[in-house]
Formats: C-alpha cells, sequence, structure tokens
C-alpha cells in the first residue's frame, strides 16, 4: 500500500481512506481516536498496560464525525467538537491504522 492518502470520506460513524494505490479502508471513528499522535496520547496507546484504559474513554465519547483539514502533501489534522484536536495524523499512521499495524 502506498502511503499516499488520495481522498477521505467522512460517514456518520467511520471514516472511508483511499490511497494512492486505490487500496481502499473503513475505519470507525473511535479506533481513529484510540491511536490519537499528539503528544500527550500517544505514550497511552503505546504502552499496552494503558491502551485498555484509552479505549475505554474513547467509547464513552459519543460518536462525532470530525472535520477533516489536510496539512500539506502528508497528513490530515482531524479537529473533534470533543477530546484531543492537536495530532496530526501523517498518511503512514493513517495507513498503519487501516490494516491493523497497531492493534498489536
Amino acid at each position: 500500500m502506498a502511503d499516499v492518502l488520495r481522498q477521505i470520506e467522512r460517514k456518520d460513524e467511520s471514516i472511508v481512506l483511499t490511497f494512492q494505490d486505490n487500496d481502499v479502508h473503513e475505519v470507525p471513528y473511535h479506533v481513529l481516536r484510540t491511536f490519537c499522535p499528539c503528544a500527550n496520547c500517544r505514550p497511552r496507546w503505546e504502552d499496552p498496560h494503558r491502551r485498555l484504559a484509552i479505549q475505554e474513554d474513547v467509547k464513552r465519547l459519543r460518536v462525532e464525525m470530525p472535520k477533516a483539514e489536510p496539512v500539506g502533501r502528508y497528513a490530515v489534522r482531524f479537529v473533534w467538537t470533543s477530546g484531543c484536536s492537536s495530532g496530526l495524523w501523517s498518511f503512514t499512521h493513517l495507513t498503519a491504522i487501516a490494516t491493523g499495524m497497531l492493534d498489536n
């Protein structure tokens, strides 16, 4: 899969990511939020002992469709009305989320 995001489609409870090589992945918003790459959130999900807590925190938030703002040609910033909005989601990070590489 190429780590170049070609299209984002926001649905009610998930986001559809289409990459340059036409791989398409649908990711629920709660999964996207669990793996926020900001300096505050990232240490929580990188630590397996703390990941469960952040997953539970995210599930308690209402499902919302974030605003998606492009950041150059390498990332997207998701703006949520509740919770963290400071992370820059690189296309490589989105690929890892979409393909389940961060679930381990």
